[in-house]
């Protein structure tokens, strides 16, 4: 029994006892009514009793007014990384459409305001304010990038705004220390982590090197890399530091080369990656690449072409060429509402809005605390994407599962399934 449907039970219970007592004899009427007048206030007390025990049904209900539930994201539009923030806010547009279509969250209309944070922690910071003081957003849906999204954090701890599902994996997202932020991807840590214990035990490099994006992303990466080889006989001697701005990659991939390594891990924003690889090429250094997830995006992949084959990436969503009737279905879903293929980017907006509805529709009160509430008692929901989603009271961290694919022939194939990080 869901907590809404529980405290409803207290509310029955109490006309149950109140129907029985009109059929008490006339004699009894004074007494009988008396009481049954007690029960019934008795009961509506108890279920208010047991909705303030889980969270405040008087709290902030910014947002929320007869008729809509106003949601907001920042997020990049424009600049390095356009594609894959554009691409989520389209995936869970459509969510909010379908969710619309059918009526809204008891009666109310989802508006979902977003804003252009260029992928810049100052813009971001800025944007966050701008739609939490001067839109009124009820909770922050979704959102692409690390940097930018933990530049925020201070913000949104202060002003207590529940921030559902941002791709911003850092080992400062989906942790009790940052308790209004519910991570629904593993961080960097994790994820290369993976990835690298698979390419030392399955692929059996010669020799490593790393490209590295400076800040909380790289650090990450780097960490999840050295965990992977703690106990082997591998080592990363050449760690070559990139930054997410630079366009000039000549003496970074010449580095590379003078290092001999036959793999190269790389840590970058997308289109980075890309030009990385090209430029490695075109001085006649071709290794083979292990990157993060968001390289398994297929418009990345055609992007790029053939020089992405054999590359090696984690997968934090499901591929979307997967026979598994959940994918598609969203992929048809998609299809039929916006007339194109989804990428990658659409799959995790499209999961991001998902588990924004579900707790929208089991929280007890549209407050921000009840918000929180349903989040904190969501278990092994479903999306269809990735991994079922649990949080709890202690934990913030929703998936903890990885998987690894490879490119082959311009398609993403799962070569190791999704399994939780040890």
């Amino acid at each position: 029994m869901s907590r809404t449907s529980f405290i409803k039970s207290f509310v029955a219970l109490g006309s149950v006892v109140v129907l029985v007592a009109a059929c008490a004899t006339q004699s009894d009427t004074e007494e009988t009514t008396g009481a049954a007048e007690t029960t019934e206030s008795s009961a509506a007390e108890t279920a208010e009793a047991v909705e303030a025990e889980v969270c405040d049904v008087n709290g902030n209900s910014q947002g929320i007014t007869e008729d809509k539930i106003i949601l907001g994201a920042f997020t990049p539009m424009t600049g390095p990384v356009a594609d894959p923030g554009n691409g989520a806010l389209l995936g869970q547009q459509v969510v909010f459409d379908e969710v619309n279509a059918a009526g809204g969250i008891d009666g109310r209309m989802i508006e979902f305001v977003t804003a252009d944070d260029k992928y810049d922690p100052a813009e971001a910071q800025a944007a966050a304010r701008r739609l939490n003081e001067q839109d009124g957003v009820f909770a922050f849906s979704g959102s692409i990038g690390t940097p930018n999204f933990v530049a925020v954090l201070p913000y949104i701890m202060s002003e207590e705004i529940p921030a559902i599902g941002p791709y911003a994996p850092s080992n400062q997202v989906g942790v009790i220390a940052n308790p209004n932020v519910y991570m629904i991807w593993p961080n960097f840590v994790d994820e290369f982590q993976v990835s690298t214990r698979y390419l030392i035990e399955q692929v059996k490099p010669k020799k490593l090197a790393m490209i590295q994006m400076q800040g909380d992303v790289g650090d990450d990466a780097l960490k999840g890399v050295q965990n992977a080889l703690e106990g082997t006989d591998y080592e990363l001697t050449t760690i070559v530091p990139v930054e997410a701005t630079t366009t000039d990659y000549s003496p970074m991939v010449q580095e590379l080369k003078d290092s001999g390594a036959d793999w190269v891990i790389s840590i970058n924003q997308p289109t980075g990656t890309g030009q990385v690889i090209q430029a490695a090429k075109k001085i006649g250094y071709e290794p083979k690449w292990l990157t993060q997830s968001d390289m398994t995006d297929g418009g990345w992949i055609a992007a790029f072409g053939a020089d992405t084959e054999g590359l090696v990436a984690a997968t934090k969503a499901a591929p979307l060429n997967s026979d598994d009737p959940k994918v598609q279905e969203f992929v048809s879903k998609f299809k039929a509402a916006t007339g194109a293929d989804p990428t990658l980017w659409n799959a995790v907006g499209y999961a991001q809005a998902l588990v924004t509805v579900e707790a929208l529709k089991n929280a007890p009160a549209l407050t921000r605390s009840c918000l929180e509430y349903s989040l904190q008692t969501m278990s092994g929901f479903e999306t269809g994407l990735i991994p079922p989603v649990t949080f709890s009271v202690d934990s913030r961290q929703g998936t903890t599962a990885v998987g690894v694919a490879q490119v082959q022939n311009g398609e993403v194939v799962q070569v190791a399934p999704f399994a939780p990080v040890s």
